[in-house]
């Protein structure tokens, strides 16, 4: 299989105790994680998940970011994301970041025809409403589409997204959050 024009073969990844994350929200941009949760992806590539959908249904700490991405099983559905290779001590750093309201989860992603074992986080819980997230989430979603190349009908999707903002008001929050996510990356050891 190729990642970022690189031969990886799966026992070799194993050796080197390397696994393959996908990421839908925010963990889909590679500043975000390197910035806010201090993971360093050694290799990313786009690709897609069947029989999920993205869905707006975290609760969010506030009415200034009142919700966040997370996936659900969709049988015709189908979202687009990012695979990162990162570490199992990366893997434990987003998790530590994320919460723990979050279930990791085996799936497959399909990268040019081809199934790729991964894990990825789904936030537990049983409300399937689509609550709309603050324009600077569906910012950082937009972009980390944009610059890792997902196709543009997708990215036209998450720009249709609805989403809240307050002038002023969101852009303090916003530093806020930024702090908040850095302190829950700290490095486990």
């Amino acid at each position: 299989m190729k990642i970022n024009n690189l031969n990886i073969s799966h026992s070799a990844m194993k050796n080197e105790n390397y696994i393959f994350y996908f990421g839908y929200g925010a963990n889909m941009s590679v500043e975000y994680l390197q910035n806010r949760r201090r993971v360093f992806p050694s290799q990313t590539k786009p690709c897609k998940l069947l029989g999920f959908k993205l869905i707006m249904n975290m609760e969010g700490p506030n009415f200034l970011e009142p919700s966040f991405a997370n996936i659900i099983k969709d049988k015709k559905g189908s979202l687009e994301g990012i695979l990162h290779r990162i570490t199992n001590k990366e893997l434990k750093q987003i998790i530590n970041s994320e919460g723990e309201e979050y279930e990791v989860t085996d799936i497959l992603v399909n990268i040019n025809s081809k199934l790729i074992k991964a894990k990825t986080l789904i936030y537990k819980t049983n409300n399937k409403a689509n609550i709309p997230p603050s324009k600077r989430y569906m910012k950082i979603l937009i972009e980390a589409a944009i610059n890792n190349g997902l196709s543009y009908g997708y990215i036209q999707k998450l720009k249709e997204q609805p989403y809240v903002y307050f002038p002023v008001l969101s852009e303090i929050f916003s530093i806020f959050i930024f702090f908040w996510v850095r302190t829950r990356s700290k490095i486990t050891s």
